[in-house]
């Protein structure tokens, strides 16, 4: 998890090809290596910052930020439904979760797939935007990231991480 948030909020380079054989782990520095750049997409600076706000308007159950830089980033457009609407927030919510907790996050009990699965029905049924071009290949490492950490049943730092790893993109202060 902390790899992916260093490839988009550092490098803003998302190896987004999530598969194990492009990783090489060094056992002597406890170091995680990315050796396959093949699948490998950029991400412009404002759309960093604006995800990086998003973030952390989730990390903080801000709804009204939530909304606004949805909107900004293009996954809503204004005329949503109000099932649409929750729908998306709560979303938010769950996924800002990890990044909520000021000490590290237990992902053991973590049941994102589970609690997507209901709005998800909603966005099929409700969506009436594409999500962000930018956001395919990103959501789908951030959800694997955050599968593994699951599957590991690890305990992470995570809102220390993002704060560590954001600190050079502008406009990180939480909103």
């Amino acid at each position: 998890l902390g790899l992916v948030l260093r490839e988009l909020f550092q490098f803003r380079l998302v190896q987004s090809d999530p598969n194990w054989s492009n990783f090489l782990y060094d056992k002597d520095t406890d170091t995680l290596h990315l050796i396959d750049f093949g699948a490998t997409n950029e991400y412009p600076g404002e759309f960093v910052e604006q995800y990086l706000q998003l973030v952390w308007a989730c990390a903080d159950k801000n709804r009204h930020a939530i909304l606004r830089y949805s909107k900004d980033i293009g996954f809503l457009s204004g005329r949503e439904s109000a099932a649409m609407v929750k729908a998306h927030v709560e979303a938010a919510y769950v996924m800002g979760e990890p990044f909520s907790a000021e000490d590290e996050f237990d992902f053991s009990t973590f049941k994102h797939g589970e609690r997507m699965a209901e709005q998800g029905r909603v966005f099929l049924k409700e969506r009436l935007v594409p999500p962000p071009k930018e956001v395919y290949t990103l959501h789908r490492k951030l959800f694997g990231a955050i599968s593994t950490c699951v599957k590991l049943r690890a305990r992470v730092a995570c809102r220390k991480r993002l704060a560590e790893y954001s600190k050079d993109v502008a406009s990180t202060s939480p909103s």
